[in-house]
């Protein structure tokens, strides 16, 4: 999986670099395509991303537990929207839901084979700040550096039954952060451009309470601040310009 998704961003890194360096056109008008880049004051954006991941899996080992089945999906959709305040300077909003399903029957150490039931939904508003960096009088190939602000709230229901006993727990996640996404952003017809982008860095405050049968109630609050870089974790996103 790790080489598939190196492989995957050498080829995003190939072709913006091919196209951008073997463009000598510097006009707004391509042969064979009509390119428009609206990167100015007064103009808009809207694009959003689409995730899916779907999971069958028997036997697995997960560390303290063995997977004899389990069935997972998991849906997520982004849209945002923004306004150029000024050239190549865009302030929007993006809004993300989420829902992850999974079943399946599992074997602890012991020996204990449970049943367990799993459903979660995610909402998030993130107000954020654009920023592009034409890579050359063209504009059509552009680095991005994204700024945004992000508001969560996650609820997930899980429900075990080993033998006769059913057990549930309630989890209620809220917080907020701030993060960077850099990227490269490349206009591939008229008004429509793709976007590749990772998280580099970001801050954030979680607050998490869990109710569980037959357990005392849990508060949890969660402070950090991450540095790294994950280039594995590749967004990848469709705008269109007006």
């Amino acid at each position: 999986m790790m080489k598939q998704k190196l492989f995957l961003i050498g080829i995003i890194v190939s072709i913006f670099s091919h196209q951008l360096f073997s463009q000598q056109d510097s006009t707004k008008k391509y042969p064979g395509a009509d390119i428009d880049v609206r990167l100015d004051k007064g103009d808009f954006m809207v694009g959003g991303t689409l995730g899916l991941n779907l999971k069958t899996a028997e036997n697995e080992n997960q560390l303290l537990q063995t997977a004899l089945t389990e069935d997972r999906d998991k849906f997520n959709l982004r849209i945002d929207g923004a306004y150029a305040l000024k050239d190549e300077w865009f302030v929007g909003l993006g809004f993300l839901w989420g829902v992850t399903n999974r079943e399946g029957d599992y074997e602890n150490s012991d020996g204990e084979i449970s049943n367990i039931k799993l459903h979660s939904t995610s909402y998030s508003v993130r107000p954020f700040i654009k920023n592009h960096l034409p890579l050359g009088p063209s504009k059509r190939f552009n680095l991005v550096v994204q700024t945004e602000l992000g508001f969560v709230i996650d609820q997930s229901i899980e429900e075990t039954t080993t033998g006769d006993i059913v057990s549930r727990k309630l989890t209620d996640e809220w917080g907020f952060g701030l993060g960077v996404r850099p990227g490269l952003l490349a206009f591939v017809m008229k008004n429509f451009a793709v976007e590749a982008s990772v998280n580099v860095a970001g801050i954030g405050f979680l607050v998490t309470d869990i109710k569980q049968t037959d357990e005392p109630d849990v508060s949890i609050r969660t402070a950090e601040l991450d540095l790294k870089i994950d280039i594995l974790q590749l967004n990848l996103g469709f705008i269109t310009y007006f």
